[in-house]
């Protein structure tokens, strides 16, 4: 995996972890949200550190999570500009919302 890549998969991670942090400050979501943030955060955060999900990951999760080179999945240079695309579209929409109101 090359470095933008995992500079994309890190970045992502951080937005999760700040998510998860403000939910929980915040009192923001019930515990299935920050579950669900913080499941997402250390598999973004394991994903930029080793470049792939580890294998001792991928066996835990029963078959639910598959390598980076089963051919089932999407290609990172599809998903992630997308996803980043969505987090910076939220950003705004918040900003003009934060600032009309």
């Amino acid at each position: 995996m090359n470095a933008p890549t995992r500079i994309a998969a890190g970045s992502l991670a951080l937005v999760l972890l700040g998510l998860l942090g403000w939910s929980i400050v915040g009192g923001v979501g019930d515990i299935r949200t920050q579950i669900l943030l913080g499941v997402g955060a250390v598999l973004g955060i394991a994903y930029a550190a080793y470049g792939r999900l580890p294998d001792w990951l991928i066996s835990l999760s029963g078959g639910s999570l598959t390598a980076d080179d089963d051919p089932s999945n999407i290609s990172p240079r599809v998903y992630l500009p997308i996803i980043g695309g969505a987090i910076v579209l939220a950003a705004v929409v918040l900003v003009i919302v934060i600032f009309l109101i």
